[in-house]
């Protein structure tokens, strides 16, 4: 039996194959190159770190937004104290730059909203820092899908599975929960409570997979604009959503707002805010847990067994640790 060789030509095509860059194509459809192996990342923004904490934390070069005292309980030990990030590379002014590079990250990392402002920054830096840059949606309805494909880009599929597989069981579960009948919603994203935040926004995306009303209307067709007290009071609302909880104490104390029924009625609420904020700021993967926090909330539902279990698994499964009922309690219970 004659054994044969591989011809040289065939071994260097192989070795110049094995050693090349994987392509990823990002949200925006931009071919990008990574390294082989990614071992530290950098977040352009807030919603970008929240993912990435979740993900690989371990690879997350610094934080830009570094944890507040109170959210120390609720973070493992070794990522408490992270690298704190001064200032974030900007797209037309090269300054602040130097930050990003002496990191030595492999990879730069955008996700949000998916336009020409927010790609051509993108490019820009990392013409400028030589450092590859992708931009993933930042819709909640597509987070399964990013942590699939960024876990295999970053080298953690397996880990990325497991996010996917939790985030699509709880979009699944919690999706239409306040539709059969629709419950009023007014989603306040300004601190004095006008500005509306819409439906067909990041900020909305919450209530529209519940499948509540949103009273303010849709981006397409509904003015960004602040609306008067008395015009809320028109929208008849069941429950209001405040921007903060100094937001909705100040709504609560205000007379004008008490003649909107739902506010007599104390159905003002806020969004908890530990380890990251339960509603849309920054509009990231932590917006799951606001989830299931404004399916109880909205129809004014108490906090169950159910509901514990699952806001215990989403902290287990993305924020690496497992906190008590009575921690729990204690994040969820308005002021």
């Amino acid at each position: 039996m004659t054994t044969r060789m591989a011809a040289p030509w065939a071994l260097c095509l192989w070795c110049v194959t094995a050693a090349a860059q994987p392509s990823f194509v990002d949200d925006a459809q931009r071919r990008v190159e990574l390294p082989t192996t990614i071992d530290r990342v950098f977040a352009a923004g807030a919603p970008a770190e929240v993912l990435l904490y979740t993900l690989v934390p371990e690879k997350l070069a610094g934080r830009n937004q570094v944890p507040p005292p109170a959210a120390l309980e609720l973070i493992p030990p070794q990522f408490r104290h992270p690298v704190a990030i001064t200032n974030l590379p900007d797209r037309d002014d090269p300054r602040y730059d130097a930050e990003l590079v002496a990191l030595d990250v492999d990879v730069y990392i955008d996700y949000g909203t998916i336009d020409e402002d927010y790609v051509a920054a993108l490019e820009a830096i990392s013409a400028r820092t030589d450092v590859p840059g992708i931009i993933l949606d930042g819709r909640l309805t597509e987070i399964p899908a990013t942590y699939r494909r960024l876990g295999a880009a970053l080298g953690v599929a397996q880990r990325g599975e497991e996010l996917a597989m939790e985030a699509e069981r709880l979009l699944a579960k919690y999706r239409n929960r306040l539709g059969t009948p629709a419950t009023r919603v007014y989603l306040a994203c300004s601190q004095n409570g006008l500005m509306p935040c819409l439906a067909g926004h990041s900020f909305g995306e919450v209530a529209e997979v519940l499948g509540a009303t949103n009273v303010a209307g849709h981006v397409d067709t509904a003015p960004r604009r602040p609306l008067a007290i008395a015009q809320i009071h028109e929208l008849t609302p069941a429950v209001v959503i405040a921007a903060s909880r100094d937001a909705a104490e100040a709504i609560r104390a205000d007379p004008a707002w008490r003649e909107i029924a739902a506010v007599a009625a104390s159905r003002v609420h806020a969004p908890p805010t530990l380890p990251f904020n339960w509603g849309p700021r920054p509009p990231s993967v932590n917006r799951l847990a606001g989830l299931i926090w404004l399916a109880y909330v909205a129809p004014a539902k108490p906090f169950d067994d159910e509901f514990f279990a699952d806001v215990r698994s989403l902290f287990a499964t993305f924020y690496h640790v497992t906190p008590t009922t009575e921690q729990l309690r204690e994040l969820v219970e308005d002021p």
